[in-house]
């Protein structure tokens, strides 16, 4: 899928045909997996030695890493070409 603008509006393209789809017809699921694969949030957590640190987790939810700060949460998902987003 490639997202693109036509009109002013958000559309995705299928990889397969040239068929735009608006993103406001798309399914709740459908939706909620768009850049899953992209898009890493950061929260407050406990490292294993029981200090303070932030968790790393995928826009799903999965569990991704745990390190001592923000700065280094960032700079993790900045390296493997993610969007980070934070949590409070």
């Amino acid at each position: 899928m490639k997202v693109t603008t036509r009109n002013g509006r958000v559309v995705l393209a299928s990889d397969e045909s040239d068929k735009l789809l608006d993103v406001h017809t798309l399914s709740e699921n459908q939706f909620r997996s768009l850049g899953v694969s992209n898009v890493a949030y950061v929260r407050p957590a406990l490292t294993e030695d029981g200090e303070e640190g932030c968790a790393i987790h995928a826009a799903d939810g999965s569990p991704l890493a745990v390190v001592e700060d923000m700065e280094t949460a960032w700079g993790v998902i900045l390296q493997h070409d993610m969007v980070p987003a934070t949590l409070q």
